[in-house]
């Protein structure tokens, strides 16, 4: 065979190769080079085998061979906005590590200007699952990277942080119960590099028998998440029934609570989801966490997610009294917006319902446009179909298809849209990037009963969000002190600790300020709040100490003009 020899510097580049150079010897990673050519090139040169073999061996660099990694994946324990988890298999070599950049530097990976090295490696479904934890990152921004390690270098991947302010929308993918139809549960990966959400979120059941060869499958379905340009879509996952532990979610996908319930911030304040564990005592730690989280966050939207739906809309599965005593409560209590159940493998939603048993309710809920939750499902991403043959009073369409959610989040409203996934097969075009809230030719929605293609969930209206503080919100329990800013009398309380909630309402995006004057004006107290957008808000303040014996004033202000007056007390 002749090697095509290399002469100079600017006929290597124009091989198009990545070559390494020996002497006056330009050799193509491709090409296999005999050392008695390397000899007969250098002047000199004594003809020792096994010297030059070893020789040979140094000149190669790792970006000429591959890592031992595959079955990649995104995901996080902390802010998503400056924070990414990147997690894969490593089945040989040795120190591995992550090394990434804003910059594309291709598969030159000693360019990139940042490394990190696992944070965490365990086995698990017959993997050495290691896991990157990256922080400090920049919210709104690609990075490249490649995972490097003694044998060679991945191909380039990217990840994406979401955007930190809440004037900008979210894409959301949510479903779950993939199992055991692998076929339908690929077609669903190809959609997701095709829509680039921000994330998806996956309600359990990755699995129909919890193996490892079943994970291992999985797992290499989910590259097919992948867009054209090598990016990965962050996935947040709850457990389902057929996983056996909550090991298999904590140990495959670094979640950050390993027992598998927990909650996530994102852009600026936008939305707070809770993924709940519905395999794990839904009363005790899980139900403690929940109300404390749900009472102390300021985020303008909330959506759940777990497994097991309360109210199934198919008649074989179980009914889940104790999830509606516990979390439906608080849900009802604190604004859950959204909640997003898998497990029956069937199509619905429902109007916003709340629980009750008052005239007029069924199956333990009853409609409420103004203080309800709107709750979709349940699962279809590939697990056998069951009938729609449950609805109840609430129901506002269900279906029996294979589907997921594809949820838009904005300040004013969220949109919901059913993606059926056969006869979306056909999607060849990804969204633009720049525009991914526009449905790419040939995805197909689900024209639902009572809805069309969209489900819109407008934002709450302010005395929804702040009841008043001598009564609970139905269903809820008591405990908590709320306290109304437009309708209630305008006198706040002060609780024990020296807490008020005060409710407001912005008209337009601003950072709102919270005063305490006394009877001559003199400022007692400050505090800023978050920018946000226009919309209702129902805030906790800690106050100090205030002198006793004056008549002491609460002024909300924001956006240029004064937002509500309370008296203190």
């Amino acid at each position: 065979m002749q090697l095509p020899y290399v002469q100079d510097e600017q006929k290597t580049r124009k091989t198009g190769l990545s070559t390494t150079r020996f002497g006056n010897l330009a050799c193509p990673p491709s090409v296999a080079v005999h050392p008695s050519e390397i000899a007969s090139r250098l002047p000199g040169f004594r003809y020792s085998f096994p010297l030059l073999v070893l020789l040979l061996l140094t000149l190669w660099t790792p970006a000429d061979l591959e890592a031992g990694t595959r079955r990649y994946r995104c995901t996080w324990r902390d802010d998503p906005a400056t924070t990414m988890v990147i997690g894969f298999e490593h089945f040989s070599g040795a120190a591995v590590r992550v090394v990434y950049d804003t910059q594309d530097h291709g598969r030159s990976w000693r360019d990139y200007r940042w490394s990190a090295t696992p944070a965490r490696t365990v086995n698990h479904a017959g993997m050495r699952n290691v896991f990157v934890r990256l922080k400090g990152l920049r919210p709104a921004t690609t990075y490249n990277f490649l995972v490097v390690d003694s044998e060679g270098v991945s191909k380039q991947m990217k990840f994406e942080t979401p955007h930190a302010t809440p004037d900008l929308p979210l894409s959301i993918i949510a479903g779950g119960d993939s199992r055991n139809n692998r076929p339908t549960a690929q077609a669903a990966n190809r959609l997701v590099s095709k829509l680039r959400p921000h994330f998806v979120m996956f309600g359990g059941d990755m699995t129909n028998g919890d193996t490892d060869m079943e994970w291992q499958q999985w797992l290499d379905d989910w590259q097919l998440t992948m867009s054209y340009d090598g990016r990965l879509t962050p996935i947040v996952p709850a457990r389902g029934n057929h996983e056996r532990a909550n090991a298999s979610i904590y140990n495959l996908f670094d979640v950050p609570n390993p027992d598998v319930y927990y909650g996530l911030n994102f852009a600026g304040g936008l939305l707070r989801t809770y993924t709940l564990n519905t395999l794990f005592p839904p009363g005790g730690d899980q139900l403690s966490w929940l109300s404390r989280d749900l009472s102390r966050t300021k985020a303008m939207w909330k959506i759940a997610q777990y497994h097991h739906a309360m109210r199934p809309h198919t008649l074989s599965k179980p009914e889940r009294d104790e999830l509606i005593t516990l979390w439906a409560t608080q849900f009802t209590r604190y604004g859950m917006d959204l909640v997003i159940e898998s497990d029956a493998h069937t199509v619905k939603q429902t109007y916003p319902i709340r629980p009750s048993r008052e005239p007029g309710s069924s199956q333990g809920f009853i409609r409420d446009d103004r203080r309800g939750t709107v709750y979709i499902g349940e699962g279809c991403w590939g697990a056998p179909l069951r009938a729609n043959d449950d609805d109840k009073k609430w129901t506002r369409a269900s279906g029996r298809f294979n589907q997921f959610k594809w949820i838009w989040v904005g300040l004013r409203q969220i949109q919901v849209r059913t993606v059926r996934i056969d006869r979306s097969m056909g999607t060849a075009s990804e969204v633009d990037p720049m525009a991914r809230f526009r449905t790419p030719p040939g995805i197909y929605y689900w024209d639902a009963d009572n809805t069309g293609d969209v489900l819109r969930i407008p934002r709450r209206p302010d005395d929804v969000l702040a009841f008043s503080s001598t009564s609970n919100p139905p269903g809820g329990p008591a405990g908590n002190t709320v306290i109304q800013a437009s309708k209630a009398p305008a006198i706040l309380r002060r609780d024990a600790a020296g807490r008020v909630r005060v409710g407001f309402q912005l008209s337009e995006t601003g950072r709102p300020v919270i005063l305490v004057v006394d009877n001559n004006m003199r400022l007692l107290f400050k505090q800023e709040l978050s920018i946000r957008g226009p919309g209702p808000y129902s805030e906790v303040i800690q106050l100090p100490t205030m002198p006793p014996g004056q008549r002491l004033e609460l002024i909300v202000k924001g956006a240029g003009q004064v937002l509500g007056k309370y008296r203190l007390e």
